[in-house]
């Protein structure tokens, strides 16, 4: 019994010591922290709910920052014009925040038809200009792996659910408390 307690505190000492990881929150999603590469041209944050992973995640929210971008109009219509461009079956929509009076930029992409794996993927995506810091792209994404008759009604149920607090929410980490 006593190498199973000692294991048992072990555990508990180690998961209490660990660093807790950064996270943001969208309404009532939570996203940690799961990507920020260091020697990235670009101010790169990626998130994943917990139990999530890059090679099959269901939602991820992202932020950028150029620091020699200053115009979130512009920067939302390349990416629109990107978009069409290279996936002829995309749609999108801008939207206007009621709030904030900041552009929405509203759109679906999906895997090229060589991609190993097939999805279609709704997104959500703004930007601001902050003096002294850049354009700062805030994206929160959906995917869906199968599609059918109901995947337009599931798309518009999370654009419903989750347009408001995507408009609203701050992007700023905060520490979660490690498990």
């Amino acid at each position: 019994m006593k190498p199973l307690l000692g294991s048992f505190i072990l555990f508990a000492l180690i998961t209490t010591l660990l660093p807790a990881a950064p996270g943001i929150t969208i309404g009532e999603l939570k996203f940690l922290r799961a990507y920020s590469p260091e020697d990235s041209k670009v101010d790169l944050r990626e998130y994943l709910p917990e139990g999530e992973t890059f090679d099959h995640w269901n939602r991820l929210a992202s932020i950028r920052v150029f620091k020699d971008l200053k115009d979130p109009k512009q920067y939302l219509l390349n990416v629109a014009a990107a978009i069409t461009k290279s996936h002829p079956a995309a749609r999108y929509q801008f939207l206007q925040s009621d709030k904030t009076k900041e552009l929405i930029l509203d759109f679906m992409t999906f895997a090229p038809d060589s991609a190993p794996v097939h999805f279609a993927e709704w997104n959500l995506m703004r930007a601001r200009y902050v003096q002294g810091t850049g354009l700062i792209v805030y994206q929160y994404a959906m995917r869906l792996y199968k599609f059918g008759e109901s995947s337009g009604a599931v798309i518009n149920a999370e654009r419903n659910k989750m347009t408001g607090p995507f408009e609203s929410a701050s992007f700023e980490e905060q520490k979660e408390s490690s498990k």
